[in-house]
């Protein structure tokens, strides 16, 4: 059995919730984590939390090929917090994880600079490079993990099949 830890960006919805139940279904065991500030995902991509999981589902809304993050009142930050959205530098200075698939839901995600600093550490990286329906995030990451508990299946053949699925679904690149 496979670990997945889902990382939930309030904004984007009940996908998080609705890819763990479906993943549930399929056998998976699943780890959320609900992100309400910065230092609550760069806990979990520095490996702070101490918990090994295999694939990381991130799921989110992205913009200009970086991670959007919640925004906090001036006064709720912590003193070195970044306040800003993560792109290829903050992922590149906080990322510690190592042999893990990572998929992000979120659109333009996939970027060559940010999937760049993702694929690091042995890491493999799959996210839509455009905007992406929210719901076509949603059939591809479902499909991706059915095909992979298919007998025959690796990770590269369940991203291809999961990918043909319509023109929502191929937008995912993988690295």
């Amino acid at each position: 059995m496979k670990n997945i830890a889902i990382i939930s960006f309030s904004d984007a919805g009940t996908e998080a919730e609705a890819l763990r139940q479906a993943l549930e279904h399929l056998g998976y065991f699943i780890i959320m984590y609900r992100i309400g500030r910065p230092q609550d995902f760069i806990k979990i991509i520095s490996g702070e939390t101490g918990i090994h999981f295999d694939f990381m589902i991130i799921s989110c809304h992205g913009r200009d090929g970086k991670i959007k993050l919640p925004v906090l009142g001036e006064d709720v930050y912590f003193g070195d917090e970044p306040r800003s959205d993560f792109g290829y530098t903050e992922i590149n200075r906080y990322l510690k994880l190592k042999n893990t698939c990572i998929i992000n839901s979120g659109c333009t995600t996939g970027d060559k600079a940010i999937s760049e600093a993702f694929a690091k550490n042995g890491n493999k990286y799959i996210a839509p490079a455009d905007y992406i329906e929210g719901s076509g995030a949603f059939v591809f990451t479902v499909l991706f993990f059915y095909y992979l508990s298919q007998e025959g299946y690796d990770i590269a053949s369940a991203y291809k099949r999961a990918r043909e699925t319509d023109s929502e679904t191929g937008l995912f690149a993988y690295f």
